[in-house]
């Protein structure tokens, strides 16, 4: 019975470990729908554009998606006007014309 639960964990860890490994690798990209709803992204073009870590580029798009916010709340317009930043593995074109690739 002991020999059956290790093997077990064994393949568990040998299934997964490849899967972590290529997220560890994996680009994230900054992208803004400009407007919101619109469909129409673009690459943010900042200094930085594409992180090596998710969390960096989260916290990048969550800094500017509170700035659009406060520029919103300063001009008093809907929520439709502004754009959202949001960050995806740099294997995804969210763009329509990006499955057609």
């Amino acid at each position: 019975m002991g020999h059956l639960w290790r093997l077990s964990v064994v393949v568990t860890v040998l299934t997964f470990a490849p899967m972590h490994v290529a997220w560890a690798a994996q680009l994230w990209v900054l992208w803004a729908e400009t407007p919101i709803g619109s469909d129409q992204w673009n690459i943010v073009s900042i200094s930085k554009s594409r992180f090596t870590a998710m969390d960096e580029c989260e916290r990048q798009a969550q800094k500017l998606n509170e700035f659009e916010m406060t520029m919103a709340k300063m001009e008093r317009m809907t929520g439709d006007s502004r754009d959202l930043f949001t960050c995806l593995p740099d294997t995804v074109d969210p763009r329509p014309e990006g499955a057609l690739r």
